[in-house]
């Protein structure tokens, strides 16, 4: 467990919250994908990038704010894209926490809010081949490899997706 530290998870409806969420976006792809994705790619992003898709796509978010800030966030959608193999669904699009704040159960309080205003069963997500640690995060809630993988040609390489499934 990381230090015990309050914290709160709400609907992002600020600026402060795109901006948090941005740089979280951000940050957290850095720490977490450093030597799981090629660096060329990784190297292609950008924090204003980042702020621009906050901008642009800023419904069906949660945010964890800590100390003032926000430090993780949770995107999700009611209806699954195209590429989720089970229909109906809803999906799980992306979570992140910040390192430092990881293990306080911030990654789970924003799972679990994602699961319970998802009206499709089940919920899918889709984890980076590798990231071992996401993958067992959520088999520890319940999810599945359901044996689907999604590949994506990028600059410096191929990012292999595994789609994982909640039945409720």
């Amino acid at each position: 467990m990381g230090i015990a530290m309050e914290f709160i998870i709400r609907e992002s409806v600020t600026d402060q919250d795109k901006d948090g969420k941005a740089y979280v976006h951000y940050t957290a792809w850095n720490e977490t994908y450093t030597g799981l994705m090629p660096q060329e790619f990784l190297d292609g992003r950008s924090l204003e990038k980042c702020i621009k898709n906050a901008y642009e796509y800023p419904k069906n978010t949660f945010v964890a704010v800590a100390e003032e800030k926000v430090v993780g966030f949770a995107l999700y959608i009611p209806e699954s894209r195209e590429l989720v193999s089970i229909k109906p669904s809803s999906e799980v699009v992306a979570i992140y926490v910040l390192q430092k704040y990881q293990r306080n159960g911030i990654g789970e309080a924003l799972l679990k809010q994602c699961i319970k205003v998802l009206p499709q069963n089940p919920i899918a997500i889709f984890v980076l081949k590798g990231n071992e640690k996401a993958i067992n995060f959520y088999k520890k809630h319940g999810f599945k490899f359901i044996g689907k993988t999604v590949e994506q040609n990028v600059k410096g390489g191929t990012l292999v997706e595994l789609e994982m499934v909640l039945e409720r």
